[in-house]
């Protein structure tokens, strides 16, 4: 089924935004770092690196370095640094003290970098602790020479109140992917991508007492790697002794990761084409079901990340649903299909 035109309405308009703030900030003859390949199975964060990767090439930037948080390497980044280095953070929604990975990491790369321009790409923003908002807005100022990108509203407020930076608001660069044709017929009536994880609010998608016994369902995650996906992997962890030697920027293995990331967003593509309808509470699964066309209703994750995304940007989107009554999620669903299944016999 082609893309309505609500879908690729969404889609350009969002990547106009995205490429308004981006090609003020990072200019033509910028010598590229990108740092925080997600190197697990995640589809969403695959989509976002295949989106920044999208967006570089679209402007013929080249990427001069790259890394996971276990291969960063400060003095091999040193020795490439000129006067037009700019390091690009991986954007996502693990800004703050959920993924202390992640933000360890990331005080590194402001510590160890100070005064190089770094722009940190469009991320979602959660503390619960204030020390922790303390800490990182101490290494921001310290550093000098930072630009924060807010994927939504209300972490371009909480920017704005904490932090000393050069702020913009910017959609999630998942989007620069484009519209995706769906090859693949659905399965099911309902297919349920459940978050299985710390970020999880509820279980109501997946609360059986609630299913239209006259519908069939499936539910899963996305987070469980293919075979293939693991023999990639495999490949990538017994080669890092002569990849020391012979590709200490790691650009032999961006196209391996490019291509990683390419299987886990075909393995989500499948997934969520296999129902008719999707319900979610994962941000990308609304983001591809967008770029796919498949219509959708979403709940909020953990920490509101889903609907300040929803609300501030993809709120028009007629074949989307944000519900925030979890006890009507499956009357949604039901009410949805009835909706465009009339359009389409209208047709």
């Amino acid at each position: 089924m082609p893309h309505t035109q609500h879908y690729s309405s969404v889609i350009f308009t969002l990547q106009a935004e995205a490429r308004k703030v981006l090609d003020a900030i990072i200019p033509s003859d910028a010598h590229i770092i990108l740092l925080d390949y997600p190197n697990y199975s995640n589809v969403g964060d695959s989509l976002i690196w295949l989106g920044e990767i999208a967006y570089l090439k679209s402007r013929n930037l080249k990427v001069n370095y790259v890394c996971d948080t276990e291969n960063y390497n400060k003095n091999n980044i040193s020795k490439i640094l000129n006067k037009n280095s700019i390091i690009l953070m991986n954007g996502g929604g693990n800004f703050g003290t959920l993924w202390e990975k992640v933000h360890h990491f990331r005080l590194k790369v402001l510590k160890d970098f100070p005064d190089i321009k770094i722009i940190q790409l469009p991320q979602t923003a959660y503390f619960d602790e204030e020390e922790k908002i303390k800490e990182i807005a101490n290494a921001i100022r310290q550093q000098g020479n930072y630009t924060f990108l807010a994927r939504s509203k209300k972490t371009y407020d909480f920017a704005n109140k904490h932090f000393d930076v050069e702020l913009h608001i910017c959609p999630d660069m998942a989007f620069f992917i484009g519209e995706i044709s769906p090859e693949f017929n659905p399965k099911y009536d309902r297919f349920i991508l459940s978050r299985a994880d710390l970020e999880r609010l509820s279980d109501a998608l997946c609360d059986k007492t609630q299913f239209n016994q006259n519908l069939n369902y499936e539910i899963a995650d996305w987070m469980e790697a293919s075979q293939y996906e693991r023999f990639l992997h495999r490949l990538e962890m017994h080669s890092g002794w002569l990849r020391k030697i012979v590709d200490p920027n790691n650009l032999l293995l961006l196209h391996l990761w490019n291509h990683l990331s390419r299987v886990r967003m075909r393995r989500g593509i499948k997934l969520l084409s296999s129902g008719r309808v999707v319900m979610t509470d994962r941000l990308h699964a609304h983001i591809l079901s967008i770029l796919i066309g498949k219509p959708h209703v979403i709940a909020d994750n953990s920490y509101g990340k889903v609907s300040d995304f929803y609300q501030t940007w993809t709120f028009r989107n007629a074949e989307s649903i944000l519900v925030s009554d979890l006890s009507r999620l499956h009357t949604e669903a039901d009410n949805l299909d009835s909706r465009l299944s009339s359009k389409r016999n209208e047709r």
